[in-house]
C-alpha cells in the first residue's frame, strides 16, 4: 500500500481524488466477479439515514442466526463514509463516480465478512476502534470546497479505510490452511496494526488539514474585512494602491468573495442545524441495541397491535407498558431497527428519543420536537425552503412549541412515512410530559404518522385520557415472557461458556434456569442481578442454597450485590466509582476513572505507582452495578433502579459505607480538579501556553496559500503590505514550527494521552466547583489561581477570548446564569459585585426560591443592607414566600437599626400581615424595635391601621403597649382612637394602655383624638375605661 500523509505544500498538483481512485481500483481487483457486480450496482449516494438502516440490517442477520448484535460498533464509520461521499462528490467533480464507490466498498466488505462468522465480530471491532480517528464532518464540511489541501486530506483518510476494507477481504479468501498457519504467528490484531496505524495517521493529517484550511479562511476573511474598511472610510486610494500591488486584483477580490459566500453558506446551514437541536439522540440508541439478545423482541414484531400499527391499519399510537427493568427501552430500540431492517418505503423517516438518567439536562417538550424534526433533515441536502424556516426560527429569541409542531407537521407531509419512538415517556416532567403529548396528538391524524411510546403501567390513565384510541402492548402479556426465558437460557449459556458459572452436577443448571424464569416476574434487570448472585457462590451445595433463599425484591438484590463488593475487598474502589459515575457532568471513561480513583485532594503531582491495575474489571468490582459502554470505553449504573438505589442510599444501615450526600461528592470531586490542574506535570504546558507568542495570521495564510494554492507572488506580497507595522515571522517553516508548537492540538492530545482526565477537568473544573467555600475547601487558593492567572488547560467559559486575567465584565452574570455560588462570593468579597446586580439577584432568586444563591450573595457586605431592604419591602407588601425566603437563606432580620428606613415588622404590622407578622416574629425578630426612619413601633402600626389581629399577636409577643412613638411622641391607644378603631382601643386597653397619657411632643390624648375626629363608641370606651381628658 502506498499511501503516506503528505503536507498541504506538496498537494498543489495532484488531484484530490488520485489516491481514493487508487484505492478504489485495488479494492475492485481483490474481488471476485460476482463481488465487483454486486460494486458496480451499490452506485449513487445514500439517504442521510444508510448508516442506521445498513446496521440494522446487520444485526437483524446476526439475530436470525442467533449472533449477538455489533452492527452498532459500525454506525459511527459508516455516518463518516456517508457524508464524506456526499461532500466529495459535490465539490469533487472530476470523477463523480467515486464518491458512491467509497461508501459502496465500505458497505461490500461487511456484507462479505458477514458470511464468516468468526470474523465479523473482529471486523466490526476493528471498525469501531478507527472510528475513534475520523475527522469530525461538521468541523470541515464548511471548509472543503475551497481548500484542495483539505480535500486530498480527507480523499486519502477514505483511501486508508478502502485500503484497510481490501485487506479485511483478502484475509477472508484466503485458503484454511493459511488461516490456522496465520493463528499460530500473529493474532488478528496484529496483523491489522498496520492498516490502524495509516488510518490514524491520515486521520491526524486530516484534523491538520482542517485547522490550516480555517487559518486560510480567517485570513481572507480578514483581508475583505480590511478592504471594506478602508472602502467604508472613503480611504479609495489606499484601496487602489492595495490592487495595484496585487496582480489580478480584481479577479481575486472576487475569487475571495465567492470562496467567502460558499464557506459562509455551509457553515449558516451547520449552525442552523445546530441550533435547532444539539442532542445527541444516537449514544442511548446504540447502547440499547447492544443489550438486545437473539431470537427475543419477535412477539412484537408479531403482534395484531403492533402490525396493523406499522402499515397504518389502526391507531397511529402504540403504548408499550411495562414495569421498571422489563426491557421496555430494549424492545423499543427493537422496534426502531426492525423498521428500519425491512424494506424501506420511499419518503420514510424514522425518528427516536431515548432519554437516560445520566443525562444532565432532562428532555423537555421543546428538546424533544427539536430533536424530531432535526433527525428528520439531512444535514448535507437540505433544502431552500427548510433553511428558510430555521432560519425564521431561529432569529426568534424563544420558540413556542405551535411553531415546532407546525414544523414538524410540515416535515410529515413532505413524507410517506413518519415514525416517532419515544422510550421511558414516564420520566419526563408531568408538565413537559403533557405539552409533548398535546403537540404530537394535534398532529396524529395524518395518516403517515406512526408513534411509538413506551412507559410505566401508571401512565395507563393519563394517556387513555388523552388519546383514547391508543393501542397497548404488554411486557406482561404471556408473549412477552417467552423473551425472558430466552434470555435466561442464553444468559446461562453464555455465564458457563465464559466460566462465571462453574458446576459439577449439570442438572442444577435446569434447576437454577427454572428458578429465574419463576422469579423473573418479567424484570431482565432482576434476572441478571440474581444470577450474580447465584454465579458468586463456590460449591454446588453453596449455589442450590442460592437458589432456594433468592432475594425476593430488587432493593434485596442489589444490597447483595454490595454485600459481594465488601466480601472482595473491593468497597472502597467501588465507592468511590459510584460518587463519580453519579456525580460526574459526562460519563467518565475507565481510563479516567483510573486516575481520579487513584488520587488525593492536594497532592502535587501525577503518581503512576498508585494508579489502579486491572480497571477493566471495575464492573465485576462494583459487583456488576456499573457497566462499560464497549465503544467509547465509559463507565455508567446498569440502570436507572441501580442510580436511584446508589444515590439515595436505599441500602441501609447495613451499607452505610456506601451512602454519600451527592453535594458532598461534587465538593469533592472539584477539590479533585483542581488538584490534577495544579500538577506539576503540567507547568511546561501552562507557561508555554500562557506565553502570548505574536503570530501573525496574515503570514501563516500566505504561507499557506503560496505552499497550498500556487498563488502569483504579487498577491502574496499585497498580503504582507497589507499589514504595515505588524512585526511576525515570515519565514514558511517557521510559521509551521509556531503553528505546531506546543499549545497545538497535537501537543495536547499527547498530553491527554498520558493524562486522560484531563479532558474532563480541563472542562468541568468549574461546574464541579459551585460550592466551594473559603474556610471548607481545601483547594480554595489554587481554585482562585486557575480563573485570576492565566491557565493554560483550564477553561474559562465566561471569557470570549485570552486576556491578561479571569476577572472581566462577564463574570458575574456567567456566575449568577449558572448559579456558581463560589464565584459569587468570592466576588462578592471583593466588591466586584454592583448594588443593581445585587438587588436583581435578590429579587429573582426569591421569585424561584433559590436560597443558595440567596445565601451566597449574602456574604457581601453591601448585599446585607440590600437584602434587608428586599425584606422590608417584602414584608410591606405582604410577599410571604419572599419573607419566608429570605429568612431561610439567613438575612438577620435583628441588624443595625440604621440600616432599614422601616422595621420589616412595622412595615408588615402596618399593612395588617398577620401571616408575615408571624414569620418575622417566629424568625426572631425584636417586637419593640425602633428604626430611624420613623421611630415607630410595630404595635403602633398595627393600631394606627386597625389591624386587630396583628395587634393581638404583637402584644403575645411582650410588645410595650405603652411605648411612645417618638418622632411624634404618640402612642398605640391615640393612634387606634384617632383613627377609630374600637376593637385595637378595647384590646390596648385591656393589656394596661394608659388611658389618660400625654406626651412632651405631643399633648393630647387619645380621648381627645376620638372626640375630635368623631368617634363617638371610642369616646365612650375612653371614658368606660377612665379617661378624664
Amino acid at each position: 500500500m502506498e499511501l503516506a500523509p503528505k503536507s498541504s505544500s506538496a498537494t498543489s498538483h495532484v488531484t484530490p481524488t488520485k489516491g481514493l481512485q487508487d484505492a478504489v481500483s485495488e479494492f475492485r481487483k481483490t474481488l471476485n466477479n460476482d463481488q465487483r457486480s454486486d460494486l458496480d450496482n451499490l452506485k449513487g449516494i445514500p439517504d442521510a439515514d444508510a448508516a442506521l438502516v445498513f446496521t440494522t440490517q446487520l444485526d437483524w442477520s446476526t439475530t436470525q442466526r442467533n449472533s449477538p448484535n455489533k452492527g452498532t460498533r459500525l454506525i459511527s464509520v459508516l455516518q463518516y463514509v456517508r457524508d464524506s461521499s456526499v461532500i466529495i462528490d459535490t465539490f469533487i467533480s472530476s470523477h463523480p463516480e467515486i464518491a458512491a464507490l467509497v461508501w459502496g466498498s465500505v458497505k461490500l466488505t461487511m456484507q462479505v465478512v458477514l458470511n464468516f462468522a468468526s470474523y465479523y465480530e473482529r471486523v466490526s471491532d476493528l471498525f469501531m476502534q478507527f472510528s475513534r480517528d475520523c475527522p469530525r464532518f461538521a468541523e470541515y464540511q464548511a471548509l472543503f470546497p475551497n481548500s484542495p489541501g483539505l480535500q486530498k486530506a480527507v480523499c486519502d483518510f477514505n483511501a486508508s479505510i478502502i485500503y484497510c476494507c481490501k485487506h479485511v477481504v483478502e484475509a477472508i479468501q484466503r485458503p484454511w490452511q493459511t488461516h490456522l498457519r496465520n493463528a499460530f504467528l500473529q493474532s488478528f490484531q496484529q496483523e491489522f496494526n498496520p492498516d490502524l496505524e495509516m488510518i490514524r495517521r491520515c486521520g491526524l493529517e486530516a484534523k491538520q488539514e482542517i485547522k490550516l484550511a480555517k487559518a486560510r479562511a480567517d485570513y481572507q476573511d480578514q483581508r475583505l474585512q480590511e478592504i471594506e474598511r478602508k472602502a467604508a472610510s472613503k480611504e479609495r486610494h489606499k484601496v487602489r494602491q492595495l490592487f495595484s500591488r496585487v496582480g489580478s486584483d480584481l479577479d481575486t477580490i472576487k475569487n475571495d468573495r465567492i470562496q467567502q459566500d460558499i464557506r459562509r453558506a455551509e457553515q449558516s446551514r451547520r449552525q442552523l442545524l445546530d441550533s435547532l437541536s444539539s442532542y445527541d439522540y444516537l449514544t442511548h440508541f446504540k447502547k440499547a441495541c447492544k443489550l438486545r439478545h437473539p431470537k427475543t423482541a419477535e412477539w412484537l414484531f408479531q403482534s395484531t397491535a403492533f402490525t396493523q400499527w406499522e402499515q397504518g391499519l389502526s391507531s397511529p399510537w402504540l403504548w408499550c407498558s411495562g414495569k421498571i427493568g422489563s426491557g421496555k427501552t430494549v424492545l423499543t430500540a427493537s422496534a426502531v431497527e426492525h423498521i428500519y431492517a425491512h424494506e424501506r418505503r420511499a419518503r420514510e423517516n424514522v425518528t427516536f428519543v431515548f432519554p437516560h438518567f445520566a443525562d444532565q439536562t432532562p428532555l423537555s417538550a421543546e428538546a424533544t420536537l427539536r430533536s424530531i424534526i432535526r433527525q428528520s433533515l439531512d444535514p448535507v441536502r437540505m433544502s431552500s425552503d427548510w433553511e428558510t424556516r430555521l432560519k425564521e426560527l431561529d432569529r426568534r429569541p424563544s420558540s413556542e412549541l405551535g411553531e415546532l409542531t407546525s414544523l414538524l407537521r410540515r416535515a410529515i407531509d413532505q413524507s410517506d412515512t413518519f415514525y416517532i419512538f419515544i422510550d421511558a415517556l414516564d420520566e419526563f416532567e408531568l408538565a413537559e410530559r403533557r405539552a409533548l403529548l398535546d403537540s404530537l396528538v394535534s398532529v396524529a391524524s395524518e395518516s403517515r404518522l406512526r408513534v411509538f411510546v413506551s412507559s410505566r403501567e401508571s401512565l395507563s390513565g393519563e394517556l387513555r385520557d388523552r388519546i383514547p384510541t391508543i393501542e397497548t402492548v404488554s411486557m406482561a402479556s404471556p408473549e412477552a415472557k417467552i423473551d425472558i426465558a430466552t434470555f435466561v437460557q442464553e444468559t446461562l449459556q453464555r455465564r458457563q461458556q465464559n466460566g462465571d458459572l462453574v458446576v459439577q452436577d449439570k442438572y442444577i443448571v435446569d434447576d437454577i434456569r427454572q428458578a429465574l424464569i419463576n422469579r423473573a416476574d418479567g424484570m431482565f434487570l432482576w434476572v441478571t442481578f440474581l444470577l450474580d448472585e447465584i454465579c458468586a457462590q463456590t460449591c454446588d451445595d453453596d449455589i442450590r442454597d442460592a437458589v432456594e433463599r433468592l432475594p425476593k425484591t430488587l432493593t434485596e438484590t442489589l444490597s447483595r450485590a454490595l454485600h459481594r463488593i465488601i466480601k472482595q475487598g473491593k468497597s472502597a474502589t467501588a465507592n468511590k466509582a459510584f460518587q463519580w459515575i453519579a456525580i460526574a457532568k459526562r460519563p467518565l471513561t475507565l481510563d479516567e476513572l483510573r486516575e481520579v480513583i487513584s488520587m488525593k485532594v492536594g497532592q502535587p503531582s501525577s503518581n503512576s505507582g498508585q494508579l489502579i491495575n486491572g480497571i477493566d474489571r471495575l464492573p465485576m468490582w462494583c459487583g456488576n452495578l456499573v457497566r462499560v459502554d464497549e465503544e467509547s470505553r465509559t463507565a455508567e449504573f446498569a440502570h436507572k433502579a441501580v442510580h436511584k438505589f446508589i444515590v439515595e442510599g436505599s441500602s441501609g444501615p447495613d451499607y452505610a459505607e456506601f451512602h454519600f450526600k451527592p453535594e458532598d461528592a461534587d465538593h469533592h470531586a472539584g477539590e479533585i480538579c483542581v488538584t490534577y490542574l495544579s500538577f506539576s506535570d503540567f507547568v511546561t504546558t501552562i507557561t508555554r501556553r500562557s506565553q502570548s507568542v505574536r503570530i501573525d495570521p496574515t503570514s501563516m495564510a500566505h504561507s499557506a496559500l503560496k505552499n497550498s494554492w500556487n498563488l502569483p507572488k504579487s498577491i502574496s506580497s499585497a498580503v504582507i503590505t497589507m499589514r504595515k507595522g505588524v512585526q511576525a515571522e515570515t519565514d514558511p517553516a517557521r510559521i509551521r514550527a509556531t503553528y505546531n508548537r506546543s499549545d497545538d492540538a497535537e501537543a495536547i492530545n499527547t498530553l491527554q494521552n498520558h493524562h486522560p482526565f484531563i479532558k474532563h477537568a480541563s472542562v468541568h473544573w468549574i461546574s464541579h466547583t459551585t460550592r466551594f467555600k473559603h474556610n471548607t475547601s481545601s483547594t480554595w487558593g489554587m481554585w482562585q489561581q486557575i480563573f485570576t492567572q492565566k491557565h493554560g488547560l483550564a477553561k474559562i467559559p465566561w471569557l470570549n477570548q485570552e486576556v491578561p486575567g479571569g476577572l472581566d465584565s462577564n463574570i458575574f452574570p456567567w456566575s449568577f446564569a449558572n448559579r456558581h455560588f463560589a464565584l459569587i462570593r468570592y466576588l462578592g468579597r471583593l466588591g466586584k459585585i454592583s448594588d443593581a446586580e445585587i438587588r436583581g439577584g435578590f429579587e429573582s432568586c426569591a421569585t424561584d426560591g433559590d436560597v443558595d444563591l440567596a445565601s451566597a450573595l449574602l456574604e457581601s457586605s453591601r448585599a446585607v443592607r440590600i437584602a434587608l431592604s428586599v425584606l422590608q419591602a417584602a414584608s410591606g407588601g405582604g410577599d410571604i414566600k419572599c419573607v419566608k425566603f429570605l429568612l431561610s437563606a439567613g438575612v438577620n432580620i435583628n441588624a443595625d437599626p440604621s440600616v432599614f428606613d422601616v422595621n420589616p415588622v412595622e412595615a408588615a404590622s402596618k399593612g395588617g400581615h398577620i401571616n408575615v407578622v408571624e414569620s418575622l416574629l417566629s424568625a426572631g425578630a425584636n417586637v419593640n424595635a425602633r428604626y430611624v426612619g420613623t421611630g415607630r413601633t410595630a404595635l403602633q402600626a398595627a393600631s394606627e391601621g386597625g389591624h386587630v389581629e396583628v395587634v393581638e399577636r404583637l402584644l403575645s409577643a411582650g410588645a410595650e403597649v405603652n411605648a411612645e412613638f417618638y418622632k411624634s411622641k404618640q402612642t398605640a391607644l391615640r393612634l387606634a382612637s384617632e383613627g377609630g378603631h374600637i376593637k385595637v382601643v378595647e384590646r390596648l386597653l385591656s393589656a394596661g394602655a394608659n388611658v389618660d397619657a400625654t406626651t412632651w411632643g405631643y399633648p393630647k390624648t387619645a380621648l381627645q383624638s376620638a372626640l375630635e375626629a368623631g368617634h363617638d363608641e371610642v369616646v365612650e370606651r375612653l371614658r368606660a375605661a377612665g379617661a378624664h381628658k
